[in-house]
């Protein structure tokens, strides 16, 4: 299996699109189920106890009804996961090579909203098993502000967001970013100006053949048709979010986002200027 992991707003919908997209992979809507097993199973050390317990929170959220509902029954997921040992990378590989499996896909993966956020319980507890893939995807503070901020996601966000964004990406990329197997990083700015080519990248690091389906954007799940925070993934990728913070972001408000994520913006090149990748 394999974690998208990202930030709110910093295109990681549009990149498990892209993937869900090819024949041979599959990305379900988004779960919410991954973080608090963690925390399960640090605390309930009883394998009995912590099974059902697992079994209860898998099958019985909406969310995650959801999302892995729409491919395994809840007989499913409860065979999977009392068969499975009781440890959350195994639990998590094995739901997840079921869903491939029930899929045709060769590979299956996960993109939630809180696994970046929370991520350090899922490291204690070692849920990123030594097979598992991970695709990190950044996105200029800046920008990721003016989207949080459109969509009314936070009154107080400048003030404390682009610190969240800043140490939870960072901590990610230490971690991982010398293990070039296990964990690919993607901009979206990268992905906005030259999909094909991530795209590509992407299908190589989770061994499969590239798929062009992949770029278009009638190939979109139309689960998210009517939901307005995700119109553009209906829209040709394109450029025409990049950088929109320099007209409608203040100066003043531009350095207050700068000041609290200036180390992570300086890593993932966003202090070069307008998004350019310092390895160019």
């Amino acid at each position: 299996m394999f974690f998208i992991f990202g930030s709110p707003r910093s295109g990681t919908t549009l990149l498990a699109q892209c993937l869900d997209s090819h024949p041979d992979i599959v990305v379900p809507h988004e779960t919410d189920f991954i973080i608090p097993l963690a925390f399960l199973i640090d605390r309930i050390r009883d394998p009995d106890v912590g099974r059902e317990m697992i079994c209860n929170l898998v099958t019985r959220s909406e969310v995650t009804r959801a999302s892995l509902g729409e491919y395994l029954s809840e007989q499913t997921l409860r065979e999977v996961i009392s068969s499975s040992p009781y440890e959350p990378a195994a639990i998590l590989r094995a739901i997840y090579d079921e869903l491939a499996r029930r899929t045709g896909a060769k590979v299956a993966g996960d993109k939630s909203p809180n696994d970046l956020l929370f991520l350090r319980i899922l490291v204690k507890v070692n849920g990123i098993g030594p097979d598992t893939k991970i695709v990190h995807i950044v996105r200029d503070i800046r920008d990721v502000m003016v989207s949080l901020n459109e969509q009314k996601w936070a009154a107080d966000a400048d003030f404390y967001f682009p610190r969240f964004w800043a140490s939870s990406n960072l901590y990610l990329h230490t971690l991982f970013h010398g293990d070039h197997d296990r964990y690919l990083l993607v901009r979206y700015e990268d992905l906005a100006r030259d999909a094909e080519s991530v795209c590509q990248g992407l299908c190589r690091f989770l061994g499969v053949e590239f798929g062009p389906q992949m770029l278009e954007c009638g190939s979109r799940h139309q689960r998210y048709r009517g939901m307005p925070h995700h119109q553009r993934l209906f829209q040709p990728i394109s450029t025409s979010r990049i950088g929109v913070y320099r007209d409608e972001v203040p100066w003043a408000t531009q350095q207050l986002y700068c000041r609290q994520a200036q180390e992570a913006l300086e890593v993932f090149g966003y202090l070069k200027g307008d998004g350019e990748n310092p390895h160019d």
